[in-house]
């Protein structure tokens, strides 16, 4: 019974969440890419209640894009495009990150170290090592994030080179070389490390210094939480560049070719697309 409670838990759930989500990440990625089949409008905004003549060139919801995706490709497609490679990549870097973070500490799975009373060193320390086993686990899991993201994309004029996942790799290696695989992979990891540290550092000093003792221990365990919502859209533009790197080499349609990462970070800066993706509800056009 214990096994199958843990299967479920650590296999059938996850993988039925993801397929669920699946559509939403299609949607989220796409955006990231630049891809919009409608134009942006002119929209009130919530500025539009201080001054009632303020509008904004608005996209799109993300349920409208999800409709103009559906009638695109077909609901199955939306639903399957990419998602083997997502799970895929999910489980190498769940696993990956859980046997690094075996072999570099003894806290893992243990009580937060958060919520440590041993001092900053053992803060830093333990927080140096959740920071490696989370790149591990993303450089590990890399390769199949690069190939679901290129099979999102292939559906805009392109001729489907990514759309079987066993073949995607060989073919990758043998007509880009193997660093394209890859491709993106430093801003990902720039991202993670931010995440990582600014999470981290966030919640210790939330925990150590404003929350004293008496406070409801539920309250220090939904501070992670609270703080990578906060953190997700400070670091969101190295998640756009990396989505965007990872088509650069490649023959699809929407690919532009960036000598490197910064190169491309600094074009979608001075087009003001750094913020693709970062709302699905609200979703402000750059200027036109």
């Amino acid at each position: 019974m214990g096994t199958a409670l843990e299967i479920t838990y650590d296999y059938v759930i996850p993988t039925c969440t993801s397929t669920l989500m699946h559509p939403l990440v299609y949607a989220r990625t796409m955006m990231m890419l630049g891809y919009e089949p409608d134009p942006p409008v002119l929209r009130p905004t919530f500025y539009t209640l201080i001054n009632k003549n303020y509008r904004r060139y608005m996209y799109p919801g993300v349920f409208t894009y999800l409709t103009r995706l559906r009638e695109e490709i077909g609901l199955w497609n939306l639903f399957t495009t990419g998602l083997p490679a997502s799970i895929l990549g999910s489980y190498c870097k769940s696993y990956a990150m859980e046997k690094a973070m075996e072999r570099m500490t003894t806290c893992v799975f243990r009580k937060s170290f958060y919520v440590t009373d041993k001092g900053v060193k053992v803060f830093l320390i333990e927080t140096s090592k959740l920071m490696a086993a989370r790149m591990i686990g993303v450089t590990v899991s890399y390769p199949f994030q690069v190939i679901m993201i290129r099979q999102m994309a292939e559906f805009v004029g392109s001729n489907g080179t990514c759309s079987n996942l066993l073949l995607a790799i060989p073919r990758i290696i043998k007509e880009e070389g193997l660093l394209s695989l890859f491709s993106g992979l430093i801003p990902r990891l720039l991202g993670e490390m931010f995440t990582v540290w600014m999470i981290s550092c966030f919640v210790y000093v939330l925990n150590q210094y404003i929350f004293v003792q008496g406070v409801d221990p539920s309250i220090k365990q939904h501070t992670p939480m609270i703080a990578a919502m906060m953190v997700s859209s400070a670091t969101h533009p190295l998640t756009v560049t990396s989505t965007v790197m990872a088509i650069s080499c490649s023959d699809v349609q929407l690919a532009l070719p960036f000598r490197n990462w910064w190169e491309c970070y600094r074009f979608l800066s001075d087009k003001g697309a750094l913020g693709r993706g970062s709302s699905l509800f609200f979703r402000s056009a750059p200027p036109l």
